[in-house]
């Protein structure tokens, strides 16, 4: 239970006020079986949910710090300066090799109000149980398909030019294993993704984050490239949180800015301008 910003709920009663938001997510603001939504960028979340990485206060003072970030200032300016002023995000949980969980799935981002629908459903959210160490090589590879037909998977109801993911991580692979890992990273930037990102958090982050750099991040997203950061769970953290998520947006909002347009977008305007010279001509 997350006293701080739940006060006197239970587990089911959290459980269910998350269902209610995903329910109003997948049935109002994620699209199902229609025309795919443009944004700026796609941003996922992959977050460490071992309890080797965080015990049960750190997570919830991570989630309730992605909740602050979300609906900062910082944040929504980075969100609306892109070419459509929004993005896609969803946040994914990973943990040891059969812990890969969707815990919230896409949904779009444009206004303060649905900034702050996606900082309740953090702030309601349980993470899976996930004994053991964190498997960054399963992480990875159950994170490319997600992005949807950018990466060659089925369409995840979203199109943008950047896609950006972001793991967070408050541990390593027990040995410190490396076994995979460059080469799911190397498979997920061939693959699509444009950047990798870490955030190291907790009493380990120096050594977490040096094991990131080295194995995990890369890729460039509107000329910014890939970085791994650390941070301490505690009061700064919303503010750190909102300092790195608003620089990956913008980052998104970059590569939307200069993107070249779509064939069929310049067929359809070069159609459109052929229309309207000859109705010009008719008129004439």
């Amino acid at each position: 239970m997350k006293n701080a910003t739940l006060p006197g709920r239970s587990f089911r009663s959290k459980l269910s006020t998350l269902g209610a938001l995903t329910a109003g997510v997948v049935g109002f603001g994620w699209p199902q079986q229609a025309a795919a939504e443009s944004v700026d960028s796609e941003l996922l979340l992959l977050v460490d949910s071992t309890q080797r990485g965080l015990n049960n206060r750190d997570f919830d003072a991570l989630m309730d710090s992605y909740a602050d970030a979300f609906t900062s200032s910082d944040v929504m300016n980075a969100i609306q300066s892109g070419s459509y002023g929004r993005i896609a995000v969803s946040l994914m949980f990973f943990g040891n090799a059969n812990t890969q969980v969707v815990g919230i799935p896409w949904m779009s981002i444009g206004s303060a109000a649905e900034a702050q629908t996606f900082s309740l459903l953090l702030r309601a959210i349980n993470r899976p149980s996930s004994p053991g160490s964190i498997q960054v090589d399963d992480a990875l590879l159950a994170a490319i398909p997600l992005f949807g037909t950018e990466t060659g998977a089925a369409g995840n109801g979203f199109e943008s030019s950047a896609q950006l993911l972001e793991v967070v991580a408050a541990s390593t692979p027990a040995g410190g294993s490396t076994a995979g890992v460059p080469g799911a990273r190397n498979q997920a930037l061939a693959t699509g993704v444009d950047v990798i990102n870490a955030i190291a958090v907790g009493n380990q982050a120096g050594s977490i984050s040096t094991y990131f750099a080295t194995n995990v991040i890369g890729g460039e997203a509107g000329g910014v490239a890939a970085s791994s950061s650390t941070s301490a769970v505690n009061g700064n953290l919303g503010a750190f949180l909102a300092s790195q998520v608003s620089g990956q947006v913008n980052a998104g909002a970059a590569e939307s800015l200069t993107a070249v347009p779509e064939p069929s977008s310049v067929l359809a305007l070069v159609s459109g301008l052929g229309l309207l010279c000859l109705r010009r001509r008719r008129i004439g």
